[in-house]
């Protein structure tokens, strides 16, 4: 009897010792993954193949939506934007073309991922614990699983929209799959305001929500053309009556500056301000409404522009009309006649983002009748619509520009018909008088076309100021000349008075605008530059005080290569703090 009260009394003890070890081990345990977990998963596990890792319940209509972050794309190895993938082909046929994707998607459950995918996981997470503990002297617990950490509440169960929070640790995937179905932005109900992209695996649909650098800069076009679209779609649905004959655009310029471009929840918010601010009131919000930058006429009609061919394009393809074709159609025809203007007075305007201007057609006056009948055969190739066969919606412009319209009037761009005034013209900026810039020489440059056709054309127009670091490159792309006022090389001070470098050295000026001396040596560099460019093209510059004459020399070296023609226009407004790679490395 005794002896079984003993076994029974050291059966309680040992597993009560053994259920206390491992609660104290699962605490450990739990502790040291807690922080551990955030070194894991820093940086995103894979990449990985969607058809390998995600399983069918993560495209399923009652599960979260998914959103990507750090979308890429790819096609033949490089890295594109949706300019060029979501361009049909010319012609019929089918479309064979394949494009790959990549981006960062959140695990908000362990059932997305398929059984293959939680093994392909566990084991990329278990060496990473592996090499973790053993750089950091850890001691490592057993081998970790998904299942585990889920229950555990180490990986929170949730949706794919990931938190900036210290304290939870997300399941990152990098995924890679082929394009679906084309893209859609500002137009579909899961993404309404967003663009929602489609995977051939399982037809998934994500909402795209960060893109990396290149990608976007290679999409702005796209994003600019449907953003306009969905505007003129807003203005045209809060005008019902307004007959689609009189929406010109300059009626939609002026919807929109009167309607949209200075919405009342902007005037109130203060971006900086002072917490002792005795406008302030109980809720920390500013009682004097902010006054909101103007915006010019000009600058929205110039939008318009660059996409009018497009946007006439697509409408004739469309069943519901927002505008007059034949209207707008007229309105294209215009704009390069307004391109040409803006260009010999020394300005940009009306041009699509990305795309290139030729120098012949904003040096030139006029065009001749050929190039005019074969830019119109040209239209519809070049902005071609998804869905549509090219033939039909040539057909449909042409019976558009045959149709007579019922308002006469006659298409302006806000602007007269004047052709010297160059505030009549719809490039025309906000401001007027003359320009005191340093760059402009008291007198024009005397030159003939001949040898203006010579010179790049990023050379008629000033150059872009340095940027707040004092820095700037050559916009030729295939120049790698940088200016650097802070850290000025021997290069940059050839030329450049001596007085003027032991300024700009001292660092004692802080704004390179409010500083003439810093600003007279940053264009003196520029000039030096500019001149070594152009007599690689055979063209010299003659400077008789502030008058300057070209003069056609022999090329510095034989064949060389004219810049009057550069690859890409620098993207406005691209993104800044991702990858800037060009090169995609695929997942075979």
């Amino acid at each position: 009897m005794q002896s079984k009260v003993y076994i029974y009394t050291y059966w309680r003890r040992l597993l009560t010792h053994h259920l206390l070890t491992v609660e104290r081990g699962r605490n450990t345990l739990a502790m040291i993954n807690r922080r551990a977990l955030q070194e894991l998963l820093q940086r995103p596990l894979g990449p990985y193949h969607d058809k390998d890792v995600l399983s069918e319940a993560c495209r399923s209509p009652g599960q979260p939506k998914l959103f990507l972050y750090s979308f890429v794309l790819e096609h033949n190895g490089r890295v594109i934007g949706l300019d060029q993938s979501e361009t049909p082909l010319e012609g019929g046929g089918e479309d064979h073309r394949k494009f790959r994707f990549r981006g960062t998607l959140k695990i908000g459950d362990p059932d997305w991922l398929s059984d293959w995918g939680v093994k392909l996981v566990e084991a990329e997470l278990d060496l990473r614990w592996a090499e973790c503990a053993m750089r950091e002297g850890w001691r490592r617990g057993p081998p970790l699983t998904l299942k585990g950490l889920f229950d555990n509440r180490l990986l929170k169960y949730s949706g794919s929209e990931r938190h900036d929070s210290d304290d939870d640790c997300e399941l990152l995937l990098r995924i890679q799959g082929e394009r679906g179905q084309p893209a859609v932005f500002m137009r579909a109900d899961p993404a309404k305001d967003g663009l929602l992209w489609s995977s051939k695996d399982q037809f998934r649909q994500y909402e795209v929500l960060t893109m990396d650098v290149a990608t976007y800069s290679f999409s702005e076009n796209y994003f600019w053309r449907y953003r306009l679209l969905a505007l003129m779609q807003k203005i045209a649905e809060q005008y019902r009556y307004v007959p689609i004959e009189t929406r010109d655009p300059g009626w939609f310029v002026d919807k929109y500056i009167m309607d949209f471009a200075y919405p009342e929840e902007d005037k109130q918010p203060r971006t900086i301000y002072d917490s002792a601010d005795s406008d302030l009131d109980e809720e920390r919000v500013p009682r004097t409404p902010r006054q909101p930058l103007l915006v010019h006429k000009s600058e929205i009609l110039g939008l318009f522009a660059a996409h009018a061919e497009w946007l006439v394009t697509n409408e004739v393809a469309r069943r519901n009309k927002i505008f007059d074709v034949k209207v707008w159609d007229r309105f294209r025809k215009r704009v390069k006649r307004e391109r040409r203007e803006a260009a010999r007075n020394g300005g940009i305007w009306g041009w699509p983002v990305g795309q290139e201007p030729q120098v012949e057609d904003l040096m030139s006056s006029a065009s001749s009748e050929e190039e005019e009948e074969e830019d119109e055969d040209n239209i519809v190739k070049r902005n071609p619509v998804i869905g549509k066969p090219t033939p039909l919606v040539q057909r449909k412009l042409d019976i558009a520009r045959k149709k007579r319209l019922a308002n006469k009037k006659r298409i302006e761009s806000s602007a007269s018909e004047s052709e010297s005034d160059v505030q009549g013209h719809a490039y025309a900026s906000d401001f007027s008088g003359d320009s005191e810039s340093p760059w402009e020489p008291d007198e024009s440059p005397t030159v003939d076309k001949e040898v203006l056709r010579l010179v790049p054309w990023q050379f008629t127009v000033p150059p872009d100021p340095p940027d707040a670091t004092g820095r700037w490159q050559c916009p030729l792309p295939s120049c790698r000349y940088k200016i650097d006022l802070r850290h000025l090389t021997e290069e940059n001070r050839r030329g450049v008075d001596d007085t003027v470098i032991r300024h700009i050295v001292r660092k004692e000026w802080r704004n390179v605008y409010m500083d003439d001396r810093v600003m007279d040596g940053f264009l003196q560099m520029v000039r030096n530059h500019y001149d070594g460019h152009l007599v690689e093209v055979g063209v010299r510059v003659v400077r008789e005080g502030r008058r300057e004459r070209l003069e056609r020399i022999e090329p510095r070296q034989e064949g060389a290569e004219s810049h009057s023609s550069r690859g890409r226009l620098p993207p406005k407004g691209s993104l800044r703090g991702e990858s800037t790679a060009t090169m995609f490395h695929v997942i075979e």
